[in-house]
């Protein structure tokens, strides 16, 4: 269920606007201000998107005023560093001004409270990229494909920035002559060239992000729980839950995977710990039969893994 009103909210700045055009002030503070009592980040979201939408004015004045909503987005993002949503726009702001070394500086402290966010991720990689930071960004995009391995804007990424043979790191463009970080050949001069998948993916790795929705809706878990979750973690902990607990995990998965599931593995996996049943569940998925495989770089990633 959305909490945040985007829709009313967004209805609510159109009339206040409205109001204001006519020159009821009142009214138009009136409205901003049941906006407000509604969500007042997600209110300061929406002006500051139609702030910097407006293009009335001289460059000059079109660019100051992009600064000023900068500005007034940070205050917002350090107010509610929780908002992931606050980050990421702030991190596009950013970058839009040429400030890539603030848009790398806002992912890392939209990571901090919210280390899975695959969008923050992204802007975070291509900040780096921007400043050529070739190696940290393809450890960004490695980092990316393992939360989010069919993500259109993970697959976009992983297409256009293959990785140098030599020394791992991004090329900065398709068509780069050399590698930025090790001065190795690149693709325009017919070098061979990798891809942060070529031998990083396993079943683990594409399944886990799907699996972890899944149990994180069987069991209600918050959001806060469900991050710490990870891949990286499954197997380093011991999450004990009640036997009726894990039950509702094996329906959950039985309903999303269905006939992809390897039977005997299926039915052997192990309840009470849910860091053990996760893995068995992951093991009894046979991605050869998983019909929600719906991307060719998806089945070249599972055919390799």
């Amino acid at each position: 269920m959305n909490t945040r009103h985007e829709d009313t909210i967004a209805q609510l700045v159109d009339q206040s606007g409205k109001a204001a055009l006519v020159g009821d002030a009142a009214r138009a503070e009136q409205t901003l201000n049941q906006a407000r009592g509604l969500d007042p980040v997600t209110l300061e979201l929406e002006l500051a998107r139609r702030a910097w939408a407006n293009a009335a004015g001289t460059p000059t004045e079109v660019m100051a005023r992009r600064q000023r909503v900068s500005a007034r987005l940070g205050a917002v993002a350090v107010a509610a560093p929780e908002r992931g949503d606050v980050w990421v726009q702030l991190s596009d702001y950013l970058r839009a001004l040429g400030n890539l070394e603030g848009a790398l500086k806002a992912t890392a402290s939209g990571l901090k409270r919210d280390p899975v966010n695959i969008e923050l991720w992204l802007r975070r990689t291509r900040a780096q990229v921007d400043l050529r930071q070739l190696d940290s960004a393809a450890r960004s995009l490695r980092h990316c494909v393992k939360l989010a391995p069919t993500h259109d804007g993970v697959e976009a990424m992983v297409r256009q920035h293959a990785v140098c043979t030599k020394c791992h790191a991004l090329f900065a463009a398709p068509g780069a002559e050399v590698c930025s970080h090790c001065g190795a050949d690149g693709p325009a001069r017919g070098a061979p060239v990798g891809s942060v998948r070529f031998s990083r993916q396993s079943k683990f790795d594409i399944y886990f992000p799907r699996v972890r929705e899944v149990v994180a809706r069987a069991l209600d878990m918050p959001e806060r729980i469900k991050v710490q979750l990870t891949l990286d973690t499954l197997l380093k902990r011991h999450l004990k839950r009640s036997n009726q607990q894990c039950a509702r995990v094996l329906r959950a998965m039985s309903e999303e995977f269905g006939v992809a599931f390897d039977a005997p593995l299926f039915n052997s996996a192990v309840i009470g710990f849910l860091d053990i049943l996760i893995a068995d569940l992951i093991r009894a998925i046979d991605p050869v039969t998983d019909k929600s495989i719906d991307t060719n770089i998806r089945r070249r990633v599972l055919s390799n893994a």
